[in-house]
């Protein structure tokens, strides 16, 4: 996506394969008529940090390095939610953004993350930030290959297609995990907002390979990479037998 575009919603699907991609240009081209070019194709690396208590996912915040080629940033922000059709921020929404080299470490722009912490509680930080930031680690990562698409109607709609190929890794429990990701952002203003939702129907209806979903790409990142329970033993299922048979 260009640097420039304004979005105004998006909506998010998991995907099947990837050969859902074909599907779904092909429901587009044939509803739509619209005017189809292929963009780009990124790489894109997210860093997301927590303590190992995850504080910061208990407190809905997200400390996150995003690296595309050779441009990385810090955010540090209040967790963004959805809803099932648009894409909503908390009412307390506050994101705090730094252009950073990509070697660098977190402490080596510790007064913009204090900082941060000051602006994100302002009154009710009860805790001293720079002991806390000695405790944050890496804890997921998203890598991210995106192949892009610019869409332009008629009616003046415009949107892009991003297929992602994800691969996250939660650190904490060593644990990797893929899926394949369409994201759809409008960039047209209210006046397309109808179209948009057509498209969004037509799409749902008739590629069955899209699952709708309201989360965010963490979110996915901690459904897909929770660990998995270990498998029951004898001695297990023996118990669990025992414990059928008095009831």
């Amino acid at each position: 996506m260009r640097p420039l575009d304004k979005i105004r919603q998006k909506r998010r699907f998991e995907m099947f394969n990837e050969k859902t991609k074909d599907a779904v240009l092909e429901v587009n081209a044939f509803f739509g008529k619209y005017n189809m070019q292929f963009e780009e194709k990124i790489k894109k690396t997210r860093t997301f940090y927590d303590t190992p208590n995850f504080d910061l996912q208990k407190s809905n915040i997200v400390l996150f390095k995003t690296q595309i080629g050779k441009f990385t940033e810090l955010n540090f922000a209040t967790e963004k939610l959805n809803t099932v059709y648009r894409y909503n921020l908390r009412t307390n929404f506050k994101h705090f953004v730094k252009q950073i080299r990509p070697s660098d470490s977190l402490m080596k722009h510790k007064e913009f993350l204090i900082d941060s912490f000051k602006d994100m509680f302002i009154s009710s930080l009860n805790f001293d930030p720079e002991f806390f930031l000695k405790k944050l680690q890496a804890a997921y990562k998203i890598e991210t290959v995106s192949r892009e698409y610019r869409s332009v109607n008629t009616s003046g709609l415009k949107i892009t297609y991003s297929f992602d190929n994800d691969t996250y890794t939660n650190y904490f429990d060593n644990v990797k995990a893929k899926a394949n990701i369409l994201t759809i952002y409008q960039h047209s203003p209210e006046t397309t907002d109808a179209d948009f939702e057509d498209l969004i129907s037509k799409l749902t209806r008739y590629c069955k390979e899209l699952t709708p979903t309201v989360d965010t790409k963490i979110m996915i990142a901690r459904r897909m990479t929770q660990p998995r329970p270990a498998p029951l033993t004898n001695k297990d299922n023996k118990k669990k037998d025992k414990d059928k048979k008095k009831k």
